[in-house]
């Protein structure tokens, strides 16, 4: 039988999900379905989803904290396929930090249906007045009984002003759930977006609103943990192996030299997708999607602000910053990795003094990083010690700002109508990235989407051709969380 190859290109989350799910497309007489080849322009896989070396203590930092939530079915299933969900940390409340105000633990009731779950902790938010309270649970409401597709042409901002939410109320609660998710602020972002954040991602089941946290570095994760899973199943990964161009011929081209793909799976960012077909003639270019409109697609940049402390500032292992420049507190969930071995003194100090990392995220932070660096930290520093009485005495080591300025794409009501379909006119090319049609923002899940939707697009096409007993659509995608009864009755869903 004749084995088909598949080239991959991008060896970011997208194509190692496209990666993963092909490998499980059942064999024929005992020999793999595909011959995978997934190429990487990085010395290590996983794209965005990256870490750094830090030089003080030889250890991995990721460049910026990644979160999912226990919406994310098919990132959750597509870990679990390759047993590397233990390696997240699941947990089922948040702590909500105001400057005037206590804290607030936000945590679904584990008694109540769906979506009554929530109720109980909105109200329990001790930094929301009874306006605010009750302008929310309207809007949320509202939210809930208006349907994805009347949302299709609408900002954020201009629908939450008609669903009548003061300014105090969307930016003490819309603004902090909604740009920390969409990297993106509520001027710009799509409502549809926004409504599948807080329904898909809270309201709709138990469980859907807790947040995962990555337990080791996102290099070790992605770039081996994973890697291994898929080399282990005979996927052929390449990386330090960049792509010059994707000919009409479906040859893929490398200064390394040339491969011949019975399919290709563009999964790139959508900045970069557009020079792998610039050589096209104009006649050929028209049956791809608007590409170079694609690449246009304005981005978001998200800040991680890596602070080393002398002493811990607070036994939290996460919080959410409310009213100020700091959104999202993380203290490191892999603490000893960043701790010198006993006895060894500290870079910077004296003594056998540790070093405690937390990193501070700021989405939609081009405006933030548009001043002078040393000011940035010296606020976020001021927020932290009133936040933590006992930052007030942690020195301060050192730090490092990141900023990657194409973090996400900024997901605009005209942007969501350029996003292309996993499939195209040309019968051997597929597209994939969180950019692509997935219905989810620009995450994790969006990227596990489009993986997986490519690998069945693949795996049909080729797969008919070969007169093979494939499977219905969808078998490689993972349904979400199914709503409950009273969900199902008080959400719309068309």
């Amino acid at each position: 039988m004749t084995r088909h190859r598949v080239v991959i290109v991008g060896g970011g989350l997208a194509g190692m999900a496209a990666a993963e799910a092909l490998s499980r497309v059942p064999p024929q007489r005992r020999h793999p379905a595909f011959e995978i080849t997934l190429l990487e322009s990085k010395r290590i896989a996983g794209g965005r989803a990256g870490s750094y070396v830090d030089p003080e203590t030889g250890t991995e930092v990721d460049y910026c904290q990644h979160a999912a939530m226990g919406c994310c079915t098919n990132l959750i299933e597509m870990l679990d396929r390759c047993g590397l969900q233990h390696h997240f940390r699941r947990d089922r409340s948040l702590t909500f930090l105001h400057p005037e105000h206590p804290p607030s633990r936000f945590a679904p009731n584990r008694w109540l249906p769906p979506p009554l779950h929530l109720l109980g902790t909105v109200l329990a938010q001790r930094y929301l007045s009874a306006r605010q309270k009750c302008e929310l649970l309207s809007g949320l409401w509202r939210l809930m009984r208006t349907p994805p597709r009347a949302l299709g042409d609408c900002r954020a901002r201009e629908w939450l002003a008609r669903a009548d939410q003061s300014d105090d109320t969307v930016r003490n609660f819309w603004d902090v759930i909604l740009v920390s998710a969409l990297g993106e602020s509520t001027g710009h972002v799509s409502m549809a977006a926004a409504r599948k954040v807080l329904i898909d991602g809270f309201a709709i089941a138990r469980g859907a609103s807790d947040v995962l946290i990555p337990t080791v570095p996102l290099a070790d994760l992605f770039g081996r943990l994973l890697s291994g899973v898929l080399a282990g199943r005979g996927v052929e990964i390449r990386t330090g192996h960049p792509v010059q161009q994707i000919t009409p011929e479906a040859r893929v081209i490398t200064p390394a030299g040339d491969l011949e793909a019975d399919a290709v799976i563009g999964a790139v960012p959508w900045h970069q997708i557009d020079k792998l077909f610039d050589r096209w003639p104009d006649a050929q270019r028209s049956r791809l999607p608007n590409l170079d409109a694609i690449s246009k697609i304005p981005s978001s940049p998200i800040t991680g602000l890596h602070l080393w402390f002398d002493s811990p500032i607070t036994a939290l292992d996460h919080a959410v910053m409310v009213g100020t420049t700091a959104q999202w507190l993380f203290r490191d969930p892999f603490a000893s990795r960043h701790e010198p071995a006993a006895g060894t003194p500290a870079a910077g100090t004296s003594g056998a003094a540790k070093q405690h990392y937390y990193q501070v995220v700021i989405s939609a932070s081009k405006e933030t990083i548009s001043g002078s660096k040393q000011a940035l930290v010296d606020t976020v520093l001021a927020e932290l010690r009133h936040a933590f009485p006992a930052a007030r005495s942690a020195t301060l080591l050192r730090h490092r700002l990141v900023t990657d300025p194409k973090s996400v794409f900024s997901l605009r009501p005209e942007v969501d109508a350029l996003r292309p379909a996993a499939t195209t006119q040309l019968p051997w090319l597929h597209l994939a990235g969180d950019w692509t049609q997935t219905g989810w923002p620009a995450t994790m899940e969006g990227a596990v989407i489009s993986g997986r939707l490519a690998a069945e697009a693949v795996a049909e096409q080729l797969g008919s051709d070969s007169g093979w007993d494939f499977a219905p659509p969808n078998r490689l995608l993972c349904p979400g969380l199914p709503p409950g009864r009273l969900a199902r009755w008080l959400i719309r869903r068309d």
